[in-house]
């Protein structure tokens, strides 16, 4: 890595003011220095895979790490959609009784009366329909 990368790097960090210059170098030093250490350690990882090793300890019967994953999973899944939905019922109800949109934004005109209204939030929905629904299929199909 040369100094022009490791420089342009720390440029994007400019804007956190929790990272300080030194503690990233000093963290990639590291890294770099630990370099076979870790790719020993990710070597180790491709000796198994989860549905091969049991779901429940043998001796004391409880679930293993092998059970658990799955069920985390699955049970992240669930309320990553009841809040998906809760959110939209939420939003859904207070747009219609409290004659809101969205998102606030500007408008260069009189967006509360009708159908400037109805056309403002058509729009909203039309743009960011896009990025929920792809939350949500990547939810569904993860």
């Amino acid at each position: 890595m040369s100094n022009h990368d490791i420089h342009c790097f720390l440029l994007f960090f400019d804007c956190f003011r929790t990272f300080i210059e030194p503690e990233i170098t000093v963290w990639f030093l590291c890294l770099r220095l630990r370099q076979k250490s870790i790719e020993r350690a990710m070597d180790l990882t491709d000796s198994f895979t989860w549905e091969d090793l049991p779901t429940r300890d043998a001796d004391t019967g409880h679930l293993t790490a092998a059970e658990w994953i799955p069920l985390t999973l699955k049970y992240s899944k669930n309320a990553a959609m009841a809040i998906l939905c809760f959110h939209t019922v939420q939003s859904t109800i207070r747009i219609v009784t409290n004659n809101e949109t969205i998102v606030t934004a500007w408008y260069p005109f009189d967006w509360t009366v009708s159908p400037f209204y109805e056309l403002v939030n058509i729009s909203q929905v039309t743009i960011y329909k896009t990025e929920y629904s792809s939350i949500c299929f990547y939810i569904i199909l993860n």
